[in-house]
């Protein structure tokens, strides 16, 4: 019987978590609400720990900015009450384990390197869409943390720099996109993804419009990396991934941008895009993955 790891995703809304074995088998897993002050937060850390016995190790995958070195956390969001915190060194003095603490969208790109579609790619991306834009960046097969553990934070990327509002200058959240799509068509439920894309689909022309504009700026968000980067491989993650009509207006509109420039189609190679493999468990296979590359090199 293989060993088994204690995999933690530690979310804005849930804290998921997993018994894997050595090779990404899931084995068991769990899910608890995210609590809303220090102290409960430890405990339901604390908890999860106790249900898990007779493990190899513990990795976390956490929103926030990871020190992929000690595993030291800034926390962002709504986990901003945590400060920072030195999340694996408490774990480490909890368990006596091994501990591997990682970025939430790193974890992500991690599970593709790993079992998805980053594998045997030198150099590639992950951008996932959600409450806000993650990413994480492979270069030479190796993940890219830079030197303030900052490296992949493409929610700071600029599309639309003339925009009078700070917050439309990024690709923003794709519940707003979502939200304003719902507006427009008048939809009962402004947090009703479903609907939304049912009249992204049909191309409502109100809908449409607003799904463009969004497919856009992930396109000129992918522009951006490939001026720089010239990466083989961009996957789209995120639960708006699951709509094939996202990737292939992000392709489209990457096709538009390129043909408006002379520039772009002569210094700009379009990457393959396409969605990530994994769903909800790809922080919880990435987190691993980051802990075997560290305990086993």
């Amino acid at each position: 019987m293989q060993r088994q790891y204690l995999s933690i995703d530690i979310g804005g809304t849930t804290i998921k978590s997993a018994r894997i074995d050595h090779s990404g088998n899931i084995m068991t897993k769990g899910r608890q609400l995210t609590p809303r002050s220090k102290d409960a937060f430890l405990q339901v850390l604390q908890t999860i720990i106790q249900e898990n016995q007779l493990i190899a190790a513990v990795c976390v995958s956490v929103p926030g900015i990871v020190d992929p070195q000690t595993g030291s956390v800034q926390f962002t969001g709504v986990l901003s009450y945590m400060g920072k915190f030195e999340l694996a060194q408490y774990l480490e003095k909890t368990t006596q384990l091994p501990v591997y603490v990682g970025n939430d969208a790193n974890c992500a790109t991690l599970a593709e390197q790993w079992l998805g579609n980053l594998v045997d790619v030198d150099n590639g991306a992950v951008i996932t869409l959600g409450t806000s834009v993650g990413g994480g960046i492979v270069v030479n097969g190796k993940l890219l943390h830079g030197p303030h553990s900052r490296a992949g934070e493409l929610s700071a990327i600029v599309t639309n720099r003339d925009d009078p509002l700070a917050e439309q200058r990024t690709v923003g959240a794709t519940t707003s996109a979502v939200k304003m799509v719902a507006q427009a068509c008048k939809l009962p439920d402004p947090a009703d993804g479903q609907q939304a894309f049912q009249k992204i689909i049909a191309h409502d022309p109100l809908a449409w419009e607003i799904f463009e504009e969004y497919c856009r700026r992930v396109a000129y968000l992918i522009v951006s990396l490939q001026a720089v980067l010239d990466l083989e491989v961009v996957l789209i993650g995120g639960g708006i991934s699951v709509q094939p009509i996202l990737i292939e207006e992000i392709k489209n509109q990457f096709i538009k941008v390129q043909r408006a420039d002379r520039r772009l189609m002569a210094d700009i190679t379009m990457p393959v895009i396409k969605a990530a493999n994994f769903g909800n468990e790809a922080n919880l296979l990435g987190a691993l993955y980051g802990l075997l590359l560290k305990i086993e090199k």
